[in-house]
């Protein structure tokens, strides 16, 4: 496999180093708060058990990853062998983590899928665009499953119950889309499409768009198995939180965790900090105080969680 370009604009470098400014600021003023020795305490006695769990949970979300891209490339009738996509989908995720700018998982997925489906650039690609906006559905459609067992809790206070309502409406509005999606017979969906694409003036592109739609609406169990098993994955990630917590010593049960964990995944897919450094932290603090967890261990659940995933994500950089 060729390297991926991770050249940067002035533009794409002023947002880099915000993002770390930005992080940097949240966390130390956690440390000022907590005190990074009473953090490193946790992380440092945490239980070896529950994190080598976590480990490999974390391992299987990337397999997970790549059965999903699997399976929609199936669907435009590319051919992709699994380890290839599986392997791709692991450099990925080493890229958005350690390397700044538009190396991310999305583009470093579409510039080795461009090279493996040459007669196909379009199709492949799009197919990387599709599972993205699938795995954020699958975050939301999870809230909005699993928040309101948990809502007396959540609406405690202004700073759990705001981003909780947020995402909670933002779930219900991708569970209608969903349901239009999946009820609303394909090929009606299809005319629709291709009426409003002809609207634009002929190119390229407005075929393309013709062809991947087209796909899409003609493919819904394929979309559906993806939606499944994007849920899936993020289970398994609430799960990796869980164990993270149970490793330094919260005892709160798996549904406590399903009822704010969607909350902390939607708040890490929007690039406000790397990897969602920071925002994760706060955000644990938050939540878990409402059950009168300590800051500290809050905070030493959140790195825990976090090392979990670069230990995985650290493979990615392996297999480049």
């Amino acid at each position: 496999m060729c390297c991926v370009p991770v050249s940067m604009t002035k533009k794409q470098t002023f947002f880099t180093i915000a993002k770390i400014v930005v992080a940097a600021i949240v966390l130390t003023l956690i440390f000022y708060k907590v005190g990074v020795g009473n953090v490193w305490d946790k992380v440092r006695n945490a239980s070896l058990p529950p994190i080598l769990a976590g480990v490999v949970l974390c391992w299987f979300t990337i397999f997970i990853a790549g059965l999903r891209w699997h399976r929609l490339l199936r669907a435009f009738e590319i051919r992709i062998p699994l380890f290839a996509l599986v392997c791709i989908a692991q450099i990925g995720q080493f890229f958005i983590v350690f390397l700044p700018g538009p190396a991310g998982d999305d583009i470093t997925r579409m510039v080795y899928i461009s090279r493996l489906s040459k007669s196909r650039v379009a199709e492949a690609c799009a197919s990387v665009l599709l599972d993205r906006c699938i795995g954020l559905a699958s975050i939301l459609l999870l809230a909005v499953v699993c928040m309101p067992r948990q809502w007396h809790v959540l609406s405690g206070t202004p700073q759990t119950y705001w981003p909780a309502l947020v995402v909670s409406v933002a779930g219900g509005v991708v569970l209608i889309g969903a349901a239009l999606f999946f009820l609303v017979d394909g090929a009606f969906m299809q005319r629709l499409v291709a009426k409003c694409l002809g609207a634009l003036n002929a190119s390229k592109l407005r075929d393309e768009l013709g062809i991947i739609s087209g796909r899409v609406f003609s493919q819904k169990r394929a979309v559906a198995e993806v939606m499944a098993a994007a849920i899936g994955t993020q289970l398994l990630l609430c799960l990796c939180y869980y164990l993270a917590g149970r490793s330094v010593g919260i005892g709160l049960p798996v549904s406590f965790w399903l009822g704010f964990v969607p909350v902390v995944l939607a708040a890490n897919a929007v690039p406000i900090t790397p990897a969602g450094v920071g925002v994760r932290e706060s955000l644990l603090v938050v939540y878990l105080g409402l059950v009168h967890v300590p800051q500290g261990t809050a905070i030493a659940t959140s790195f825990i969680a976090f090392g979990m995933m670069i230990a995985i994500y650290l493979l990615g950089g392996i297999v480049y």
